[in-house]
């Protein structure tokens, strides 16, 4: 059974942005949204978004016509019918759980149901022991048209054929993928974390600010600044999964003070971009961005400092993954956008 019509549940970023980008890949869509949510542009967004497919002769009109049949709704048995369930909620264990568990319970037996969580396991979200072969991690990069990544992450029941579906999905919409079994999930926000982890670090030991970090690597090493990146997601979702991510790891006290430094910003309601102000100040209000005070030299020995880091933390997941030093190297490119991996 090929997949079909897929489910959509969320219409925050990811959601939307899932959501738009599958309707330009020729699939029809089914999504959820929540009540608060504003149904009727939504629906506006999904016929503007298929009208402008078909009169920039994208699409046929047997795919138009299809397409068309597309829709949003507040009701869950907008979701009965589909043959994927894509969750893209808030990454909150407890609201994932629910959502998934009311979804099992519509769905279609040989429906495959996954979270585009990118820090919790499948076996902590799968709702029911008879969905288990059908249930898996889809974890997307946001956003979904420009990070051609994805993480398909095995549960311990995810079936063959599951994985094959999923996969035979992906090639529809032209995303690359790599597989993973649930103890090496999420690999490549983890490596990033150690990167990221190790910024702090220096910033924590004033040996250099934030906007000093953010010079030496954006261009250079990462196509974005390290806090520029933490901004932009949202210290409260960074916050959650660096959380979830720690929590399995032996060496966990070592994350402590990247961890303590972002409870202390989204305590004070400091969310990044989306609240004015993060690691950087965006109002204008205030002199919280500074510009770089490290010179030339010190910004390079930084450079390969995290260049080290990020080599080094690839190395050490390869050893505890089923990826070669090439499939790894090649999902490192796509996840940051670089013409070259840490094995290059």
């Amino acid at each position: 059974m090929k997949v079909e019509t897929t489910g959509i549940i969320g219409e925050g970023k990811m959601g939307t942005n899932l959501a738009h980008y599958i309707i330009e890949s020729g699939i029809e869509i089914r999504w959820l949204v929540s009540p608060l949510a504003d149904l009727p542009k939504i629906s506006r967004s999904i016929e503007k978004k298929i009208r402008r497919l078909y009169e920039n002769g994208i699409i046929t009109d047997d795919k138009y016509d299809k397409l068309r049949n597309s829709r949003a709704s507040y009701d869950i048995k907008v979701l009965a019918d589909c043959s994927l369930v894509i969750e893209a909620v808030a990454e909150e264990t407890g609201l994932k759980k629910r959502v998934l568990n009311e979804t099992d319970s519509i769905l279609q037996a040989d429906a495959i149901l996954v979270s585009n969580s990118s820090s919790i396991n499948p076996s902590v979200l799968c709702p029911s022991k008879a969905r288990e072969k059908n249930f898996a991690g889809l974890h997307f990069f946001y956003p979904v048209n420009l990070v051609n990544i994805v993480e398909i992450v095995r549960g311990p029941g995810t079936s063959g054929e599951t994985v094959d579906r999923l996969t035979a999905f992906l090639d529809i919409i032209k995303r690359r993928f790599i597989i993973l079994e649930e103890e090496e999930g999420f690999i490549l926000n983890r490596i990033f974390l150690d990167v990221q982890n190790e910024a702090y670090r220096i910033v924590g030991q004033a040996k250099a600010s934030c906007a000093d970090i953010d010079q030496a690597v954006k261009g250079k090493l990462l196509p974005s600044g390290i806090f520029e990146f933490f901004d932009h997601v949202g210290l409260d979702i960074m916050l959650v999964s660096i959380r979830n991510y720690t929590a399995r790891y032996p060496h966990a006290d070592y994350y402590t003070p990247l961890i303590s430094k972002l409870e202390e910003l989204t305590s004070e309601g400091h969310l990044g971009r989306k609240s004015g102000r993060g690691f950087f100040d965006y109002t204008g209000n205030e002199t919280f961005i500074k510009s770089a005070s490290a010179n030339p030299e010190e910004l390079e020995e930084i450079r390969n400092h995290l260049e080290f880091t990020y080599k080094n933390a690839a190395r050490r997941f390869i050893t505890h993954s089923g990826l070669t030093i090439d499939e790894l190297n090649e999902a490192l490119k796509e996840y940051f956008g670089t013409e070259q991996g840490p094995f290059e």
